[in-house]
């Protein structure tokens, strides 16, 4: 069984997303990706609706999609050469 049909597949196919667990304290508002991980919309979509519905302080919690920018994620991070000089400076 899919939530999607085929014409959205095509358009969210190479998309990637986060969940976001937002949690509100006392004074405060945290936010965490849940599990750390990177999902298909499909997937991300179904443990979504999962979390929220065994969520049981809906007072306190909420899960949010959150689309990831994969053009930061596929490509390595190149050092230059004034970070690398920085880096042979310091003395540990």
């Amino acid at each position: 069984m899919t939530i999607l049909n085929e014409e959205q597949k095509k358009h969210f196919n190479h998309k990637r997303y986060f969940i976001i667990e937002k949690y509100v304290g006392y004074q405060t508002e945290r936010y965490n990706i849940h599990n750390q991980k990177m999902y298909d919309v499909e997937t991300a979509m179904r443990k979504l609706l999962a979390l929220d519905t065994l969520n049981e302080d809906r007072e306190r919690y909420s899960y949010h999609l959150q689309e990831v920018d994969t053009s930061m994620v596929e490509q390595p991070l190149v050092l230059t050469d004034e970070v690398k000089e920085e880096q042979s400076e310091m003395p540990f």
